[in-house]
């Protein structure tokens, strides 16, 4: 264990900002450290995760801080503090004890429409959020949805911001994310909005419910409206033949080949399928195809990173002022 002093919390007022805090970090290899720190107010003991990696390699992390911190949302994750040293950055979360949200509904096997449905109401709460502060993140999936404990009563919460974009113009053009999950105009290579966000929460709807990918998605180039069309044709398996009407007009909402077509985060929160108006109480028979998906997400991943990180200076205008908050010797 190292011992050191945590400072100047993100969200904490001026008159415990400088208050140092000792920590104890608990390394874990290939994996982001534990910290475990005692808050001098009430001497009560709360855990954190902590993220760090070189300033040489620490764009996305420089990228994610920056995001963090212009955003305050209860499904989104909290960010708790920021240090560097000379050579290295860290960036303090709240602890997420719960598993990602592809494990819960692997571990379940299948879930209901109304459990679906809250699911749901929480994550796009969330994404009309981001978008309304200009944000938008560009690799939702369910493995960015993490629960805050095991426990039945736990709270959802987006993560893994390395991606996202703070959009100063309503369009970018970068091409990133994870394939299954990309939406067809960032596939066309043309420039893109907060719309891919939509098609991807679509995607994270449609394998909540049934239990599977909607597409074949290679992440190959498509040239024109006609071929993304045939592609991104939206169909059912057979075993959701009992998927509710009102489940099937959201996915087609959110599935929308047009994104000019397609609905924006605030009007999914509308829908009556996510505010629980016409939600049944019913289960879905489906084959548990979620294991290899996840499989198949983690085998591709790193061809994303790579693909992001070939042209990082495309998005540097996001990274001045990031280096202010400094670890105590």
């Amino acid at each position: 264990m190292r011992r050191g002093l945590l400072k100047t919390n993100t969200r904490s007022s001026p008159s415990s900002a400088t208050a140092a805090r000792p920590f104890v970090t608990c390394a874990r290899r290939r994996r982001p450290r534990s910290i475990l720190h005692a808050r001098s107010s009430t001497s009560a003991r709360s855990r954190a995760r902590a993220t760090t990696c070189s300033i040489n390699s620490s764009y996305f992390l420089q990228v994610e801080i920056q995001v963090l911190q212009s955003l305050d949302h209860p499904n989104i994750i909290h960010m708790e503090d920021v240090y560097q040293t000379d050579t290295r950055i860290c960036m303090v979360t709240e602890l997420m004890e719960g598993g990602e949200l592809f494990d819960y509904v692997v571990q379940k096997g299948t879930l209901s429409e109304v459990e679906a449905s809250c699911l749901v109401r929480k994550i796009t709460s969330a994404i009309a959020y981001m978008h309304a502060c200009g944000v938008v993140h560009r690799d939702l999936k369910p493995e960015n949805v993490l629960l805050t404990s095991p426990s039945p009563n736990a709270e959802i919460k987006i993560i893994d911001f390395g991606l996202a974009k703070l959009l100063h113009d309503s369009q970018t053009r970068s091409f990133l994310g994870t394939r299954g999950y990309l939406a067809p105009e960032m596939l066309r290579r043309q420039s893109y909005s907060k719309s891919i966000d939509v098609w991807a929460l679509g995607v994270i709807v449609y394998v909540l419910l049934c239990g599977c990918l909607p597409f074949n998605d290679d992440g190959s180039k498509i040239t024109s409206d006609k071929a993304a069309r045939a592609k991104f044709g939206l169909r059912f398996p057979r075993w959701a033949s009992g998927l509710s009407d009102s489940a099937k007009d959201l996915l087609r909402h959110l599935l929308e080949v047009d994104s000019e077509k397609r609905y924006t985060a605030e009007q999914a929160c509308l829908h009556p399928w996510v505010t629980g108006q016409r939600t049944p109480n019913q289960f879905l028979e489906s084959p548990n195809y979620l294991k290899s998906i996840k499989q198949r997400h983690q085998a591709v991943v790193a061809d994303a990173v790579a693909a992001a990180n070939q042209s990082p200076a495309t998005d540097t205008t996001l990274l001045p002022g990031l280096h202010s908050r400094r670890l105590s010797h």
